[in-house]
């Protein structure tokens, strides 16, 4: 239906209004029934107003507490988890020391006041022994900077292959501190004096003399050993042969006895400590010289093999002289010398040496006298060959020599039993025959 502004009658409307507003004013002014009906109803719509704000805030924390709940829930959960693991492993509990720390950094931040504080306790808690740790760390780093220093001025002073410098080798320095306090800083001087005579008195006193007991005992052997070679002939000449000891001196070796000798000196307890410690560092270095060296390749010549083998600190040469006791020459190598010659010089002095090897000034034969010689003298003619065999025979060996025919001849008289091996061509066998000698 259309109707245009024009036609509406507004004042009339507002008349109209006016007019009912009147008479219902009128009615409640006439009746008191009605005027308590209507504050009543405004009443109770005040009161349905407002149980329905407090049905919606209801609600409202109603949401909230669920979530909450929810929240407690899985927070729960996980606590149970994580209790369930240190049930499993008693060993991660905290002991009474962690317990006690745990207390005074709880009771630092404050108690929480009710559930909803706790997160927030929780927080300020987590915060606090972070602050903790990294003091603690720095504090840890500061420490291990300084024990790390320590034992790195301990092994400056005194070195010990056996000890590191970092904080795991602090178990080792701790139980050397204990030894000292338990036994007294004095009484360990003390210690340390009667031990430092006792290493030059009982080590290298003995060393010392075996250095010249060791030169003494190789000619006391040899003695023996030129008796026989004396009534030897040697050569074509029937001259002698006599093995001969020239003690070489080197500087090394010089230097290393004058140092046992100062070494081994008794030492004075009276000393003061700085002599001691001086003479305990020289001490150390002249052991490190005749320390062994397991990393050192074998077979290869070392400091210590230099100084401690007596055996380099000579020479030995052999001696040719005539029976009138005039020197004829000298022999240190082979040199230009014929094949037969160098056979018999090299047969004497293997059998010399064999016999220093295998015996002593108080044996008169080798302590094993079997020798076998596997095509023996085949470059030196039948005298040569007779004089070498009677040599290692008057040395007190027990020849069994496989040498050519033509050397038979030569080698006869000495023999005591006579073998022929022949290898037959057409068979290709080979036989032995005794052959009997009238």
């Amino acid at each position: 239906m259309d109707v245009t502004w024009d036609a509406v009658d507004v004042a009339g409307a507002d008349a109209s209004l006016t007019r009912l507003e009147d008479e219902r004013q009128a009615l409640l002014a006439a009746d008191d029934g009605l005027r308590t009906l209507r504050a009543s109803v405004a009443r109770l719509r005040a009161a349905l107003d407002d149980a329905a704000d407090r049905r919606a805030a209801a609600r409202l924390s109603v949401k909230r507490l669920e979530e909450r709940h929810a929240v407690l829930v899985d927070g729960q959960d996980a606590a149970s988890e994580i209790l369930e693991r240190f049930t499993d492993a008693p060993e991660r509990l905290p002991d009474e020391q962690q317990e006690r720390l745990l207390a005074e950094a709880f009771d630092e931040v404050g108690a929480p006041e009710g559930v909803d504080g706790f997160d927030d306790a929780t927080k300020r808690l987590r915060r606090r022994l972070e602050e903790r740790l990294s003091q603690a760390l720095d504090g840890a780093a500061t420490a291990s900077v300084a024990l790390t220093t320590t034992f790195e001025r301990y092994q400056d002073a005194w070195p010990d292959p056996n000890l590191g410098t970092g904080v795991a080798s602090y178990p080792d320095y701790r139980a050397i501190l204990d030894k000292i306090v338990a036994t007294g800083l004095h009484a360990r001087r003390s210690e340390w004096r009667r031990r430092l005579s006792q290493w030059s008195g009982e080590d290298l006193v003995p060393l010392s003399g075996a250095f010249d007991r060791a030169v003494v005992e190789i000619e006391e052997r040899l003695e023996p050993v030129n008796e026989i070679l004396r009534d030897l002939p040697f050569g074509a000449n029937r001259d002698r042969l006599k093995i001969v000891i020239r003690r070489v001196t080197r500087e090394d070796v010089t230097q290393f006895r004058r140092e046992l000798r100062a070494l081994s000196a008794s030492v004075d307890t009276e000393l003061t400590d700085d002599v001691l410690e001086t003479r305990f560092r020289r001490l150390r270095r002249f052991m490190a010289v005749i320390r062994p060296d397991p990393e050192s390749p074998r077979g290869r010549t070392t400091q210590r093999d230099a100084v401690l083998d007596v055996r380099r600190h000579m020479e030995i040469t052999a001696v040719r002289y005539d029976t009138a006791g005039d020197d004829l020459g000298v022999y240190s190598s082979l040199g230009d010398k014929s094949g037969g010659e160098t056979q018999e010089l090299v047969a004497f002095i293997v059998g010399a040496a064999l016999r220093y090897q295998l015996g002593d000034e108080t044996r008169p034969r080798p302590r094993f006298a079997p020798v076998f010689l596997d095509e023996a003298f085949i470059k030196a003619d039948s005298e040569f060959a007779g004089r070498a065999v009677t040599a290692w025979l008057r040395l007190g060996f027990q020849l069994v020599v496989s040498a050519p025919l033509d050397k038979v001849t030569a080698l006869e008289p000495s023999m005591e039993r006579l073998l022929s091996m022949r290898k037959h061509p057409d068979t290709g066998y080979s036989s032995v025959t005794q052959i009997r000698r009238d």
